[in-house]
C-alpha cells in the first residue's frame, strides 16, 4: 500500500495555463512551481463542531464545483504548509474536494479515505472498502479531522454490506458537491464489491445533505456505462454537466447533461481529444472554461463553451521535482476553489494528492 496526503497550490492563466512562481515557505523549505502546502499540529475534530442547528445560510447563496464566493474566508495558500492534511486514521486522504459550507461557516474538504494503513494488504483491496471523509476548516489554513460521511445505502459502514467482490463489503470513490437551493448535493462513485485487482461495476451515486454530512440517498445515476468514475458537476447557463471518466470507453472524460441533476443523458460525448486520463474538473476562470484531469500529470484542456470541444493548453504538476515534505512526486486528482486574489482578480487555488510507495 501507499501513503497519500492532500495538498495546494496557487495556479497562473493566461493564454497558458501555468503553476505559481517558486517561493520559500515560512521554515524554509524551498517551493516548486506550482507546489503544495499543511499544518503539522491539527487535532481530531468531534463530528457535532459543525453539525449543531442554528447556523445561519447566507440569503439566496449558491455554489457550484467552480463558484466565486463572497462572504467565505479565503484559503491562505501563502501560508500553507507541506503537506496540507494526512488523514489521522489511515494516512491514505485522496480525491479532494473543497466546498463552502455555508451552514458551518467553514471550509469541508471531503476525500477518499484510503485503507492505506491496512495490515497485510491483497493487491489493491486497501484501495476498496473506503468511506468518504471530511476535514474542516475555518480559515483555509489548519484543516482538522471530522469524521466520515453518514448515511443511507451502505454509504456509513461499506464494509459491512454485502458485495460481489471476494473480500466482504463495497467501496466508496471519489465525491464531488454542489451546493444549491439550501441543499448539498455529494455524486460518488460506488464499486460493487472490494477487490484485488482493478475490476468490478463502478456506478455514480446522488446523494442529498441539509448539512454536508448526513445524506440520503437519491438515485443512481444512468450514464454510458457501468464503469464509470470521478465525477465533477457544474452548470451552464441553465443546463448541467456532469464530467467523468468511462473506463469502458479508453478512459476519455466524458460529459452528460442534465436539466434537473436527476435524470442524465446517456449518450454523451467526449469532452477530451486524447483519453487515458481520470479525474475530471471543469471550470471557468479568466473568460475561459477549463477542464484540468489527472493523467500523466494534471493535463489542462480550454474551451469556449465550457461543453465542448476542450483543447490541450498545458500541464501542470507533472514531473516528481518538488521539495517539501511529500511533494516530490506528480499531483494526482485536481479539485479547484476560486476566489478573490490581489488586484481584484479571482485566484485559482488547486487541491490534489500525491503518495509515497505502492501501486496506485
Amino acid at each position: 500500500s501507499a501513503r497519500t496526503v492532500i495538498l495546494v497550490a496557487s495556479l497562473l492563466g493566461a493564454a497558458v495555463f501555468n503553476t505559481v512562481t517558486p517561493r520559500e515557505d515560512k521554515r524554509g523549505y524551498p517551493v516548486k512551481a506550482g507546489s503544495s502546502a499543511l499544518a503539522p499540529g491539527f487535532k481530531n475534530f468531534l463530528m457535532d463542531q459543525f453539525s449543531k442547528p442554528g447556523y445561519p445560510v447566507s440569503p439566496g447563496f449558491q455554489m457550484t464545483a467552480s463558484t466565486t464566493l463572497s462572504g467565505h474566508v479565503p484559503i491562505d495558500v501563502a501560508r500553507s504548509e507541506a503537506p496540507l492534511f494526512d488523514d489521522p486514521v489511515l494516512h491514505g486522504a485522496s480525491d479532494p474536494f473543497v466546498i463552502w459550507n455555508p451552514v458551518a461557516k467553514a471550509w469541508f474538504m471531503y476525500y477518499t479515505q484510503r485503507r492505506a494503513t491496512m495490515p497485510n494488504p491483497n493487491g489493491v483491496d486497501w484501495v476498496h472498502g473506503s468511506v468518504i471523509a471530511i476535514a474542516a476548516s475555518e480559515d483555509g489554513f489548519t484543516w482538522k479531522y471530522l469524521g466520515t460521511c453518514q448515511g443511507d445505502h451502505d454509504l456509513s459502514e461499506p464494509l459491512k454490506a454485502t458485495g460481489k467482490g471476494p473480500e466482504p463489503g463495497l467501496t466508496w470513490w471519489a465525491p464531488c458537491f454542489v451546493y444549491e437551493n439550501k441543499t448539498f448535493h455529494m455524486w460518488v462513485v460506488l464499486v460493487d464489491g472490494v477487490y484485488r485487482s482493478w475490476i468490478g461495476n463502478r456506478n455514480i451515486v446522488h446523494f442529498t445533505s441539509d448539512d454536508g454530512i448526513t445524506w440520503k440517498y437519491a438515485g443512481t445515476c444512468k450514464l454510458s456505462s457501468d464503469r464509470v468514475i470521478d465525477p465533477t458537476v457544474y452548470k451552464v447557463k441553465d443546463l448541467w454537466y456532469m464530467v467523468y471518466k468511462d473506463e469502458a470507453d479508453g478512459s476519455h472524460t466524458h460529459v452528460s447533461t442534465s436539466k434537473d441533476m436527476v435524470d442524465w443523458t446517456t449518450n454523451p460525448g467526449r469532452a477530451d481529444p486524447d483519453g487515458g486520463q481520470e479525474a475530471p474538473f471543469v471550470f471557468h476562470w479568466k473568460g475561459a472554461w477549463w477542464l484540468i484531469v489527472d493523467g500523466r500529470g494534471l493535463r489542462v484542456y480550454q474551451s469556449e463553451t465550457g461543453t465542448n470541444n476542450f483543447v490541450y493548453n498545458n500541464t501542470v504538476l507533472g514531473v516528481a521535482d518538488g521539495t517539501r515534505p511529500w511533494d516530490n512526486a506528480v499531483g494526482h486528482h485536481p479539485g479547484i476553489v476560486m476566489q478573490g486574489g490581489a488586484e481584484g482578480e479571482d485566484q485559482c487555488v488547486l487541491f490534489y494528492f500525491t503518495q509515497r510507495g505502492g501501486n496506485p
